[in-house]
C-alpha cells in the first residue's frame, strides 16, 4: 500500500488543527474512560482533516491506545481492576481484534464508508431503543461460559474492524450477562481495550494505513481526558458511569440518526 498522504489542516490554519484535534481527543478520551462512545467523536474530525475512512479508522487507534494505558494505569493505581476477568478475556478479545483489523485493511474505502455508516446507524437505534440494558447488573454474578467466550471474541471482531461504540456492548457482557460492578465492568472493559488495540494498530501500521501526525496529537489529547475520566469515575463512584452510559447513548444516537 502507499504511504499515507500528509492532509493539511483545516481552512490552512497549522494551529487550529492541530488544537481542535487534540481538544476532541480528550474528549473522546474521557467519554471512552466513563461509558463510550468516543470514537463517534474522533472518526467524523479526522474524516474532515481530509483522511479517508480507512486511514482515519486505523489512525484513531494511535488515540485509544494512548488513552487505553493512561486510565488503565489510573484504575490500576486505585486497585479497581478485576485483574481475573481481564486474564480471561484478554485471549479471545484480541484474536478477535487481529480478525477484524485484517478485514478491515482490506475493504476498499468506496466499500468502507457506507459501511461504517450502516453499522454506525444500528449502534444509533440499538442505543436509543434500549439503552439501559447496558447498565443494569443481574442480581448474582455470573461465571463467565462459552456464551461469554464467543460474545468476546465476536466483540473483538467488531472492536478490531471499527472501535466506534466497542465499549457499550463490553460493559454489557461484563455488567449486565456476568454481573460485575459498573466499575469493575468499565474498568476491565478500559484495560481490554488497551491490550486489543496493540494487536490491531499492529495490523494496521503494517498496511500503511496510519497518519503518525495526526494520530500523535490525537493522543496527547486522549491521554488527558483518559485520566481525567478515571480520576473523575473513582471520586465520583459508579453512579457517574451509568449516566455517563445514558449521556453518551443520546448524544451518540442523535448525531448518527441527523
Amino acid at each position: 500500500m502507499l504511504p499515507v498522504e500528509v492532509v493539511a489542516w483545516p481552512l490552512g490554519d497549522p494551529i487550529a488543527g492541530p488544537i481542535a484535534l487534540a481538544l476532541a481527543g480528550a474528549l473522546a478520551g474521557a467519554a471512552n474512560t466513563l461509558a463510550g462512545g468516543g470514537s463517534f467523536i474522533i472518526l467524523p474530525i479526522l474524516i474532515g482533516l481530509g483522511l479517508t475512512p480507512g486511514v482515519a479508522n486505523a489512525t484513531s487507534r494511535i488515540g485509544v491506545l494512548a488513552h487505553g494505558s493512561a486510565a488503565t494505569l489510573t484504575f490500576m493505581r486505585a486497585g479497581a481492576l478485576p485483574s481475573g476477568l481481564i486474564l480471561r478475556m484478554a485471549a479471545p478479545m484480541c484474536f478477535g481484534a487481529l480478525g477484524g483489523a485484517w478485514l478491515a485493511t482490506r475493504l476498499d474505502d468506496g466499500l468502507l464508508r457506507p459501511l461504517f455508516g450502516a453499522v454506525l446507524l444500528l449502534w444509533a437505534v440499538i442505543l436509543l431503543v434500549r439503552p439501559g440494558r447496558f447498565i443494569q447488573p443481574p442480581a448474582q454474578p455470573r461465571i463467565p461460559g462459552v456464551l461469554a467466550y464467543v460474545l468476546a471474541v465476536l466483540i473483538g471482531v467488531y472492536g478490531g474492524f471499527l472501535q466506534a461504540g466497542v465499549g457499550f456492548p463490553l460493559v454489557a457482557l461484563f455488567v449486565s450477562m456476568l454481573g460485575y460492578t459498573p466499575l469493575a465492568g468499565n474498568a476491565a472493559k478500559v484495560a481490554l481495550v488497551f491490550l486489543y488495540t496493540l494487536v490491531a494498530l499492529a495490523m494496521f501500521a503494517a498496511s500503511g494505513e496510519v497518519a503518525w501526525r495526526e494520530g500523535a496529537i490525537l493522543a496527547v489529547g486522549m491521554i488527558v481526558g483518559g485520566v481525567l475520566g478515571a480520576k473523575l469515575q473513582l471520586r465520583v463512584g459508579p453512579g457517574v458511569v451509568r449516566w455517563a452510559m445514558l449521556v453518551m447513548v443520546a448524544i451518540s444516537g442523535v448525531a448518527l440518526l441527523l
